[in-house]
Formats: structure tokens, sequence, C-alpha cells
């Protein structure tokens, strides 16, 4: 009888001992993550102050870990930010890529709206964007991106205008955009519009907007209380990522907005 016993705990012991070593040598991939951010530079002076610092710019980028970063408020070689390529500055001091969009001429150079990548940047291309009354012109910047997943992806950054008829026709066109475009698709931007206006109530006919649960309120940059900050992205981006989490870096003075993080997670 103790021999019997003795073989059935042996005999227990070796499934145990199974079971856990083939427990340990599970590998759990952990799903890809990727963090964005959208962020009106203000040409890199602070709120009431013609005092450009790039590098503080660059820092608070640095800080937020972000992958892709979308830009608006850009110089390029104007006057009052000293004749440089703020976009490939930018890159530079980050060791990122960059694709800069024109929406308009300005004291001799160009200001308009610019992308970041921590990844290769293809089909580099923009935009104009319609207006139906007189206003300033405003433009969308584009590329593909090849995630560390092997997903492509196309981001973009863009700047609404100020006025409602302009940000509506707008949103209908980023709408246009959207349906034919066959890969995920985000657009951070400055959509000068809050979540719960008319504008934004037609962007979402097409997108979701990068707000986990109320959305982060972005300006002014010293006790911000408009939400007019954010990434939407596409109806096919929804199949394949999801938002984790969005905030408001506070603290951060370098521009006269604050940035705007949001996380997405692959659903694969």
């Amino acid at each position: 009888m103790l021999l019997k016993n003795l073989t059935l705990a042996l005999m227990f012991l070796s499934i145990i001992t199974c079971c856990s070593s083939s427990q340990q040598n599970e590998v759990v991939v952990a799903k890809q993550k990727i963090t964005m951010m959208t962020y009106n530079i203000h040409h890199g002076a602070p709120a009431n102050s013609e005092t450009v610092n790039l590098g503080n710019i660059a820092a608070v980028i640095r800080q937020s870990n972000a992958e892709l970063i979308a830009l608006q408020e850009v110089d390029v070689n104007v006057p009052r930010s000293g004749k440089v390529n703020q976009a490939e500055q930018l890159a530079a001091l980050l060791g990122m890529e960059y694709h800069f969009s024109k929406s308009i001429d300005y004291q001799g150079g160009e200001y308009g709206v610019a992308i970041l990548s921590k990844y290769p940047l293809s089909n580099k291309r923009r935009m104009d964007l319609p207006m139906s009354i007189p206003g300033e012109k405003r433009s969308v910047v584009l590329a593909s991106v090849v995630l560390p997943n092997g997903e492509t992806i196309e981001f973009g950054s863009t700047h609404f205008d100020l006025h409602v008829p302009n940000r509506t026709v707008q949103a209908e066109e980023l709408n246009i955009l959207s349906q034919s475009t066959a890969k995920p698709l985000f657009i951070g931007g400055d959509y000068n519009a809050e979540p719960q206006s008319g504008e934004i109530a037609v962007l979402k006919k097409e997108f979701s907007i990068s707000c986990a649960g109320s959305c982060p309120n972005s300006y002014p940059v010293r006790n911000p209380n408009k939400a007019i900050d954010f990434i939407a992205n596409n109806k096919l981006s929804n199949q394949q990522y999801t938002l984790v989490s969005s905030q408001a870096m506070l603290g951060q003075y370098a521009s006269d907005h604050l940035p705007v993080l949001a996380i997405y997670q692959a659903n694969n």
C-alpha cells in the first residue's frame, strides 16, 4: 500500500511540474501601443510673448514620449522666428522625421502644419481645405507610417478655421478623405471647435475623437477651459485600434496651447 501511495504521489508531482513548466514557457505578447500628440506650438513662443524657443517645445515633446506628433502654427523661414525651418529643426532636436505643409505665405516665409514621426514616413503629401466664406487658408499634411507591429497607418495634422461655416466644410472634406483612404487614419489638430459643436458633429460622421470620458481642456495654456485640440481617427482605425487614454499635459507653458496626448492600442 505504501509503495502504491508513493507511486501515485510521484505521478501527481510530475503532472504539476509539467503543467507549471508549460505555463512558464508561454510567451505573452504585449499588444502594440502608440502614443500620439497634437500640439499647437504658436511658432515656438509662449502665450503673450514674442520670444521663440524651439528647445522648450522639443523638451515638452521629449518628455511626453510621443511617437507621432501633429503640429500646428509652424513657421518656415519667417523673420519673427529667425528665418528657420521650424519643422526641420524640431525633427533634428528630437531625432525624428518630419513633413511640413504650407497653409499661407507669411512675412516672406511659410506658415502651416507639420508632423513629426519616430518611424519612417512615406507617401508624404498635403491638401488644401475648402472655405465657404473668406478666411485664412488651411491645409492638411499627411504621410504613411509603418509601425513596429508592421501595420501601416496614415497620420496627419490640421488646423481648422476660426469661422463656423469654414470649419463645417473643412470637417466635410476630412470625411471625404476618410472615405477614400484604405488605411487607418489619424489626424491631430487644433480644430478650433469643442466636441459638442455642430461642426465636430459633422466630423463624427466618419471619425471618433480622442476623448476618454470628457475631453481634456487645452486652451488657453493657463487655466484652460476649452477642449479644441484632439486627434480624430476614422472608422477603419476603430476596427484595429482602441483609445486607451487621453490627457492634456498640464504645466507646459512653451506655447499658448497645452499639448494633448492620446494612447492607442492595437486590437490584435
